[in-house]
């Protein structure tokens, strides 16, 4: 698989994400399924990923990434092999070789316990390193937007917020709303957050114009498909380490009682196995801990500090400082 061009234009469908008529150097391929995509139309750049190839010259893409709301002819168009290599498969393995777990207390089935817990290890990663995305919205003439209507699948209930809106487009450098010229609104009709909306406390953007959402991405490696972020060595490595520590822990808590039918008393020490687990667990967390916050031990590296500051009457009589006296001292 090789970088691909288009050799003449191409048409943009907006409401299905479909990229057709595209004559290109090489032409569209399954194999190009999650591959990145960089496009121009007139003077503006867009750009995400492949989701689905139709046929040699058709191509859907996903929904995230910066795409046109409306339908265009596309002037350039650049598909780039990043070289995509894992699957949900090699996920899955790589976890059962970090944890070894030879008598399959945790379950491997599709839905089982190794299953959720590298789904839980994806959503905890995406959160731990911070994945967005940018999604660029056409104004309606009002000041109140559905956010499951404007984000579509990028909305996930009690998981998305909005991070940043950016208005006026155009704006050299680019222009972010302050936080209190935006809130969220729960209007109250339904219970599932597919009510929220998004109210501009004193801007309408008019259908004439734009605005871009900024909201996090929720990670998904699916068991068939591409994932939906950038497939490296790097995030392989920093999920399956991290999913290896949850898993640990699990079979550290396996482990802890006092008897299993299965194995008889006399040939495993619970305990043992126990401890065994639980310092792999930590051993494993410190190991991703360095990965993606560059300590050991991110929650505690935070020293305490003093200063001092000379004591007059005059801020004495202000009430300016607070001050606390040292206990247990004669």
């Amino acid at each position: 698989m090789a970088n691909k061009y288009l050799t003449t234009t191409a048409t943009w469908t907006a409401a299905t994400k479909t990229v057709s008529g595209a004559s290109m150097s090489a032409d569209f391929a399954a194999a190009d399924e999650g591959q990145p995509v960089f496009f121009r139309v007139g003077a503006t750049i867009y750009h995400g990923w492949i989701a689905s190839v139709t046929d040699a010259n058709t191509a859907v893409m996903q929904a995230i990434g910066l795409l046109p709301s409306t339908d265009q002819t596309i002037d350039d168009l650049f598909t780039y092999d990043h070289g995509k290599e894992h699957a949900f498969l090699d996920y899955f393995q790589e976890l059962q070789s970090l944890i070894r777990d030879d008598v399959t207390k945790l379950t491997i089935t599709d839905g089982g316990d190794l299953d959720k817990i590298l789904r839980q290890a994806v959503t905890q990663y995406g959160k731990d390193k911070g994945f967005s995305v940018r999604k660029k919205i056409t104004g309606n003439d009002t000041g109140t937007y559905s956010l499951v209507t404007i984000l579509g699948s990028l909305f996930t209930p009690d998981f998305t917020f909005v991070e940043a809106v950016e208005y006026p487009l155009g704006s050299n450098p680019p222009e972010e709303l302050d936080s209190d010229r935006f809130y969220i609104h729960d209007d109250g009709t339904a219970q599932d957050g597919t009510n929220l909306n998004i109210v501009f406390t004193d801007i309408v953007p008019t259908s004439s114009e734009f605005f871009i959402v900024k909201v996090p991405l929720q990670l998904d490696v699916p068991r068939s498909g591409v994932q939906n972020f950038p497939d490296t060595d790097e995030h392989f490595a920093n999920i399956t380490v991290l999913a290896a520590s949850m898993a640990c822990d699990r079979l550290a808590a396996a482990y802890a009682q006092s008897s299993d039918a299965t194995i008889t008393a006399d040939v495993v020490n619970y305990q043992d196995k126990s401890d065994k687990y639980r310092r792999l667990a930590e051993a494993f967390r410190a190991r991703y801990n360095i990965a993606v916050f560059g300590d050991e031990d991110p929650d505690t590296s935070v020293g305490a500090a003093f200063s001092t500051k000379t004591i007059t009457s005059e801020n004495q009589e202000s009430g300016s400082f607070l001050f606390h006296g040292r206990r247990g001292t004669s």
